[in-house]
């Protein structure tokens, strides 16, 4: 009967194990690890440190060598100065809170077409733990001392504008490639008023002058004597500004009083005081915004503009047209039956002129007496004779509100003489103002001139 256990192989004569079944030396690669005896000196090495197998294909193309970290580089001159990087500390972030929908609270909202809506949403007094945010890594600052030597921090240029000749553009032009900035303020230096004489420096004589200059423009248009009197809008005579710079007569006047240069300093203040002269104000008050000075009364308001007469002297002769002829035209006394009825009253040195239009006499006469002081003098004689009869001014605008009555039938345009009972027109006359100047005819009108009776000056 064979034993269950077979007994154990017996060494080979040479002392060497016998080879494990299945074990195959090869003469392509290391034998297989083997256990050596102790003691055995003459044993191989790879027994005890495997090596690697190259294959084929690793020793034809061998794998690029991986660098070795500079840590570990001992060939490295400067891996023993160089510094540790920075290590960054943990921070522990806080868990986050437990939000659950055991957390949440159910609300309902109405929409605007009447539906309902439901919502959840964590109630307005839930603990929230803020989380500390980590600290931030200490990072050395910049300074000077970090510039490279010899080369100091850039200085700040301002980006170059390209140019352009400053032409306004249209929104339909071609984009020429720039930005356009916005227009900077202007800074202008203060303007100061204008060094300005002192009205009581400027010379009378010259003053007086342009007063008169302009009383005659004033009054030599009644279109524009009208446009100053209703107070509207009006243009300034001495320097052209026009009427939208005024909006009235007394915005002229502050103007006029104080003039914008000193080359127009005289003829300004000759405008205001003929201004006030037409308007019927106090031209020896400072015009202020008050208007104080725009009060003064009627008496005085007559005497100044009566004051300002025409030269050379002329006495104005009305009522002296006596019908119409057949072909419908007026007609009436002539220039040399005027002159002999001025003889037959006792006045000398005038000269008589008829005035006329498109329908013929117009019922005026002008008596032009000579430009010298005894002519005033007769002039203003013949002018108190017809007043005093109460056919002066005054008597000539009630005759002319009678317009009414027949005028052969009126008993202040006709009388009847005592002596021989001929019926003849009665005169009135007046000696002839500023306000009288659009009642001359054109070359009249063009060739007279202003004077004043309390300031009468032959060589103005």
């Amino acid at each position: 009967m064979k034993s269950s256990n077979p007994p154990p192989q017996r060494p080979s004569a040479g002392g060497k194990p016998p080879a494990a079944a299945g074990s195959r030396k090869s003469r392509w690669g290391p034998s297989p690890p083997t256990a050596a005896p102790a003691g055995d000196k003459g044993a191989s090495t790879s027994a005890r440190t495997p090596t690697a197998t190259q294959s084929a294909d690793s020793r034809r193309h061998p794998a690029p060598s991986v660098p070795a970290p500079h840590g570990r580089n001992p060939a490295s001159p400067t891996a023993a100065f160089r510094p540790p990087p920075p290590q960054q500390q943990a921070v522990e972030t806080p868990p986050p809170p437990p939000y659950g929908f055991h957390n949440l609270d159910r609300r309902t909202m109405l929409l605007a077409d009447g539906t309902v809506r439901t919502y959840f949403a964590l109630p307005p007094d839930y603990p929230f733990e803020s989380a500390p945010l980590p600290p931030f890594p200490h990072l050395p600052r910049a300074g000077p001392d970090l510039w490279p030597p010899h080369q100091p921090p850039p200085q700040y240029m301002p980006m170059p504008m390209p140019p352009h000749d400053a032409k306004r553009k249209h929104p339909a032009d071609h984009d020429e490639g720039f930005p356009r900035h916005p227009k900077q303020p202007r800074f202008d230096a203060p303007r100061h008023p204008p060094q300005l004489p002192p009205h009581g420096a400027v010379d009378r004589h010259e003053l007086r002058r342009a007063f008169l200059k302009y009383a005659k423009m004033l009054n030599e248009n009644s279109a524009q004597r009208r446009s100053y009197l209703e107070g509207g809008r009006v243009p300034c005579l001495a320097c052209g500004r026009s009427s939208k710079d005024f909006a009235d007569v007394h915005g002229l006047v502050i103007h006029a009083y104080n003039p914008p240069n000193a080359e127009s300093f005289v003829d300004h203040l000759g405008l205001h005081k003929a201004l006030c002269v037409l308007m019927g104000w106090d031209y020896t008050k400072v015009p202020e915004n008050s208007k104080a000075y725009q009060s003064l009364p009627p008496d005085l308001v007559q005497a100044s503009r009566e004051d300002l007469i025409l030269w050379p002297p002329i006495v104005i002769i009305q009522n002296t047209a006596t019908g119409r002829k057949k072909d419908g035209r007026c007609e009436g006394i002539g220039n040399k039956d005027m002159d002999k009825k001025m003889t037959e009253l006792g006045f000398y040195g005038g000269k008589s002129k008829s005035l006329y239009g498109k329908e013929g006499h117009l019922g005026s006469t002008l008596v032009k007496f000579a430009d010298n002081p005894a002519g005033l003098k007769e002039a203003e004689r013949l002018a108190e004779f017809l007043e005093r009869q109460g056919h002066g001014r005054i008597g000539w605008s009630r005759a002319q509100a009678s317009h009414s009555v027949d005028s052969d039938q009126n008993p202040l345009l006709f009388e009847t003489d005592k002596r021989t009972g001929e019926r003849k027109r009665i005169l009135y006359g007046y000696l002839a103002i500023a306000s009288d100047l659009d009642q001359l005819d054109s070359d009249s009108r063009k060739r007279a001139l202003l004077k004043s009776r309390r300031e009468f000056d032959p060589s103005d």
